[in-house]
C-alpha cells in the first residue's frame, strides 16, 4: 500500500511541476515531428553551420537530430523545465552523441552570441519576445530556423509546407542588419 502512495506522490509532483513550468515559458515541452527534423537538419547541413543552439529544447529530440546528422558541429540545448532537462540529460550521457551540451537554464538570459544557427520550436508571441534577443545578440545573417511558427516582425527568407499534421510548416529566416530591423519596426536610430 505504502509503494502505491509513493507512485501517486511521483506523479502528483510530475504534473505539478510540469504545470509550473507551462505556466513560467508559456508551452509545454513538444517534440518535433520526424519529418520536420529532417527538412531542419537538411537546411543546416545546407548551410555548412558549426554552432547550432536550441531554444527550449523539451525532450531533446531535435537536438540529438541535429548532433547526429551533423557530427562535427556543437549543439547546445537550452531546456527550462527539469523533467524534460533530466529526460534530455540521461538521454545524452546514456546514449549520446557526445557532440550535444545540455543546459538546464532559461535561453532569455543567457548569450548567443558566437552561434551559427538558431533552431527552436516556440509559439509566435514567445517568438516576438525573442526575436529583439536574436537581433541584439546574434550577427546579421545568422541563420534562424523555426519549427511551426513564424517570427512576427521578420520576413522568411523560405517557408517549407510539410507534408505533417504536427509541424506543418518550417520557417528560415536571416537575422537582419540592425539598421534593416530597426527601420522594419519603425524605430528612428540616433546618428
Amino acid at each position: 500500500m505504502r509503494g502505491d502512495y509513493l507512485i501517486l506522490a511521483g506523479v502528483l509532483l510530475f504534473v505539478l511541476v510540469t504545470t509550473y513550468y507551462v505556466v513560467i515559458t508559456g508551452i509545454s515541452p513538444m517534440p518535433s515531428s520526424r519529418t520536420s527534423r529532417r527538412k531542419i537538419n537538411e537546411i543546416l547541413n545546407l548551410a555548412g553551420v558549426c554552432a547550432v543552439v536550441d531554444l527550449g529544447a523539451g525532450w531533446g529530440d531535435l537536438a540529438f537530430s541535429i548532433a547526429k546528422a551533423m557530427p562535427e558541429s556543437e549543439t547546445m540545448a537550452y531546456e527550462l523545465s527539469p523533467f524534460p532537462w533530466l529526460v534530455m540529460k540521461v538521454r545524452n550521457g546514456l546514449f549520446g552523441p557526445r557532440n550535444v551540451t545540455v543546459r538546464r537554464a532559461d535561453f532569455r538570459k543567457v548569450s548567443l552570441a558566437g552561434t551559427d544557427a538558431v533552431v527552436c520550436y516556440l509559439y509566435s508571441e514567445l517568438l516576438e519576445k525573442v526575436r529583439h534577443k536574436l537581433e541584439a545578440e546574434l550577427k546579421p545573417g545568422t541563420l534562424v530556423v523555426s519549427n511551426v511558427f513564424d517570427i512576427p516582425g521578420w520576413t522568411p527568407e523560405a517557408v517549407h509546407k510539410l507534408y505533417d499534421s504536427q509541424c506543418p510548416q518550417v520557417y528560415v529566416y536571416r537575422v537582419p542588419d540592425r539598421t534593416a530591423a530597426a527601420v522594419a519596426a519603425g524605430v528612428g536610430l540616433a546618428g
